[in-house]
């Protein structure tokens, strides 16, 4: 198992919080905010408003979801003089982040995101707006400018300085992480940054109207979860008919949820993150659902398959993307089932490709899903016992697996039971069928 941050992890950690601390500090020495009565009880109620908000949650369009405290963040930018927003980013996420017990470094590394995030975006409103009532934009293209950068501003650098960190841990390129993970967050954040300017509009002219900011905040609270909703039972759905497809046949009972199983142990080792691991476990869930377009007569036929038969059964890969192509909140999972049984070697279907063109997430699957087959005892064969299908798989790697995903799955195999040492080289054998 891998044991703490790699060392170029553990000094980006250490430089976003040192540029933290001196944004801060040289802000302060140079602009000195005037610290009268009124700016001092607006901090206090924004620093508290945010860190109740903290603990609110906001339902995101993926799994998970955030807090309505950007609506509290984005209005010091607006209500409170440069740097002073950085400071309570500051304190509020290390108040949070002591109550969750965060380990110290990224406990700082989350409070400095926040410092820069807020002091970058309040540093951006008084320099191009020069800080007026938000009751002026009208009459302001400056300012309606600073508002558009304000809201660009404070999602990219958050999500920019996380981002980093990610890439340098799972050795993913940022574009990568942005593209499959971070546009899903945009919408909700832009949301929620948008009931922000509200409120600082509705306090600065009729701050007894403040309280029906509610309205605004419960609707979109309400939408989203409404969509996550359903999102949520449309997964489960395509789960229960992968499952269906899985209790048709006594021999391959529960084999989804075998083969997603072995797959989040494989792809742990492997240090892939918790998200594309989420996903990976997902499409391991559905990898057979096209095999609903399978007759039971060449599904469970107990002998030999004809020709044409073998063309039909590999088509299940491409039925089941077809099934979940539709839905957009399966669009990560759809290139997963469909290229579960390409092969290293460019010899698997349905497109034949080759080595890393396969997606990672495939890959692991392929793993999973063959050894699970192999060990399962089949109406013309008996299964093999668990260290023949070891042995099969370690023979596979370079031709039908990927060796990567096979060492990782040695390892897996040998945390349970005792194998040959996974230092002997893979051969370059041909494994057995895997699961059809």
């Amino acid at each position: 198992m891998r044991t703490g941050l790699p060392t170029p992890a553990k000094l980006y950690l250490n430089a976003v919080a040192f540029a933290a601390m001196a944004f801060v500090a040289i802000s302060l020495l140079l602009v000195r905010p005037e610290l009268t009565r009124e700016v001092i009880i607006t901090f206090l109620i924004l620093s508290i408003l945010s860190l109740i908000l903290e603990f609110v949650a906001f339902p995101l369009l993926v799994d998970g979801d955030t807090s309505f405290s950007t609506v509290a963040y984005v209005a010091t930018i607006f209500l409170l003089p440069f740097p002073l927003p950085a400071i309570i980013g500051a304190l509020v996420i290390a108040t949070v982040e002591l109550r969750n017990r965060r380990p110290v470094r990224f406990l700082v590394f989350n409070a400095a995101n926040f410092a820069l995030t807020l002091g970058i975006s309040s540093l951006i409103w008084h320099a191009v707006a020069g800080a007026p009532d938000l009751t002026e934009i009208a009459y302001s293209g400056w300012a309606f400018l600073a508002i558009m950068l304000v809201i660009v501003a404070f999602y990219v650098v958050n999500v920019f300085l996380t981002n980093v960190i990610i890439a340098i841990v799972g050795r993913r390129s940022i574009k990568y992480i942005w593209l499959t993970n971070d546009l899903e967050f945009l919408l909700p954040y832009i949301c929620l940054e948008v009931v922000g300017i509200l409120a600082v509009l509705v306090w600065q002219t009729a701050p007894l109207l403040t309280p029906l900011l509610v309205v605004p905040a419960v609707t979109t609270y309400l939408a989203f979860e409404m969509i996550h909703r359903l999102q949520r039972q449309t997964q489960e759905a395509m789960i229960a008919m992968a499952d269906a497809i899985d209790q048709r046949d006594p021999y391959t009972a529960d084999h989804s949820r075998r083969v997603a199983e072995l797959a989040i142990q494989i792809a742990e080792k492997m240090g892939i993150n918790e998200r594309d691991i989420e996903r990976l476990r997902l499409a391991a869930r559905m990898h057979d659902i096209g095999k609903i377009g399978i007759g039971n007569d060449v599904l469970h036929k107990p002998g030999k398959l004809t020709d044409s038969e073998w063309d039909l059964m590999r088509s299940h890969p491409v039925i089941g993307e077809q099934l979940l192509k539709p839905y957009r909140q399966f669009r990560h999972e759809t290139a997963l089932v469909r290229h579960h049984h390409e092969r290293w070697d460019g010899r698997g279907y349905p497109d034949n490709l080759r080595g890393k063109a396969i997606p990672l997430g495939a890959r692991v699957i392929c793993v999973a899903d063959s050894f699970d087959a192999m060990t399962s005892s089949r109406p013309y064969r008996p299964g093999m016992s668990r260290q023949q299908a070891i042995e099969e798989i370690r023979n596979g790697a370079l031709t039908q697996f990927d060796p990567q995903v096979v060492a990782s799955f040695l390892q897996v195999m040998e945390e349970s039971q005792k194998v040959r040492p996974i230092s002997a080289a893979p051969s370059a054998g041909v494994a057995a069928a895997s699961g059809g």
